[in-house]
C-alpha cells in the first residue's frame, strides 16, 4: 500500500505504524490458529481491527482535507474569494 498518497504528510508516520501493527497483528492471529488458540488468534484479531479503524481515520482525513482543497479551488475559479481557516486547536485539519 502506498500510503504516501492515501494519507496527509504529517500524519505518515503514524499511518506507517498502523499499516505494520495491522500486518503484525493478521500474522500473530495466523499464527495462535496454527497453535489452535482460538481466543488469543480473536484477541488478536480485535488489536487489528483497532489499528485498522485508526488507519482509515487517516486516511478519511486526507480525503477530506483534499475535498476542502478542491472546493475553495473550484470556487475561486468561480470568482468567490474564499480560503480555508484554521482555528487554534484543531490542528487535526491543519496543514
Amino acid at each position: 500500500m502506498n500510503l504516501h498518497t492515501k494519507v496527509h504528510p504529517n500524519d505518515l508516520r503514524q499511518a506507517i505504524n498502523l499499516y505494520e501493527c495491522c500486518f503484525s497483528c493478521l500474522n500473530r492471529a495466523r499464527m495462535e490458529m496454527y497453535r489452535e488458540n482460538l481466543d488469543e488468534s480473536e484477541r488478536w484479531m480485535i488489536e487489528f481491527q483497532r489499528c485498522k479503524k485508526e488507519l482509515d481515520q487517516l486516511m478519511e482525513k486526507k480525503n477530506l482535507k483534499d475535498r476542502m482543497e478542491k472546493l475553495v479551488k473550484d470556487m475561486q475559479e468561480q470568482g468567490y474569494k474564499v480560503e480555508i481557516q484554521v482555528w487554534k486547536g484543531r490542528s487535526e485539519y491543519a496543514n
